[in-house]
């Protein structure tokens, strides 16, 4: 089930329900581990309907991209512990 939060400008970000496959698809675009989690971001999320590149994570305002992390990190913590 996917996750909606509303962004710091009244976009709608909606996170998706990720797989193995988006985090390896995130580890391949990063080029670093520590940039492995705004890729994961790219992947599972959408914004207003538009799928992103890392990169346009990177140029959101910090509150979203921190708002994003917690959406994501909860969700794998959550089913970690199921």
């Amino acid at each position: 089930m996917s996750k909606e939060i509303k962004l710091s400008d009244g976009k709608l970000a909606v996170i998706k329900d990720g797989k193995g496959l988006d985090l390896l698809n995130a580890q391949k675009k990063a080029k670093t581990s520590d940039e492995i989690p705004y890729a994961l971001i790219a992947e599972l999320t959408e914004i207003d309907g538009n799928y992103l590149v890392y990169e346009d994570i990177l140029e959101l305002p910090i509150e979203d991209v921190i708002l994003l992390q917690e959406a994501i990190g909860g969700k794998l913590q959550s089913k970690a512990s199921a």
